[in-house]
């Protein structure tokens, strides 16, 4: 038999994805299993994932329901989420002020050899 890593501790990121699984089995009717939570999830722990498309499929559920009915824990995702979501799209928005600024100042010609 070859060697493994299972054996390893989950990093960080396999931590909150496994979180971000473990909400979704929830979603699902699964109960949550505190060894999937503590990083060891089995679509997550040493495996390849794509931690955007899980946290897209989460976010996109919980805007279609009522969060106070699922668990604390969901509602404590949730609330974070929508803070970092509020932070990012209010930065996007900034740069995007300062983008359009910094366009305005540029001679036709700067803009001629940007495409703009």
């Amino acid at each position: 038999m070859p060697c493994n890593s299972d054996y390893l501790n989950a990093t960080k990121k396999e931590i909150a994805i496994s979180h971000v699984a473990c909400l979704l089995d929830e979603l699902k009717g699964k109960p949550i299993d505190e060894k999937h939570w503590r990083g060891y999830h089995p679509s997550v722990y040493n495996k390849q994932y794509n931690a955007d498309a899980l946290v897209a499929e989460l976010c996109e559920k919980l805007q279609k329901i009522n969060v106070t009915k699922q668990s604390l824990e969901m509602q404590i995702w949730w609330r974070d989420h929508l803070s970092a979501d509020k932070v990012r799209l209010e930065k996007e928005i900034e740069d995007r002020k300062a983008k359009d600024a910094a366009i305005k100042k540029l001679t036709a010609y700067e803009r001629k050899v940007l495409g703009l």
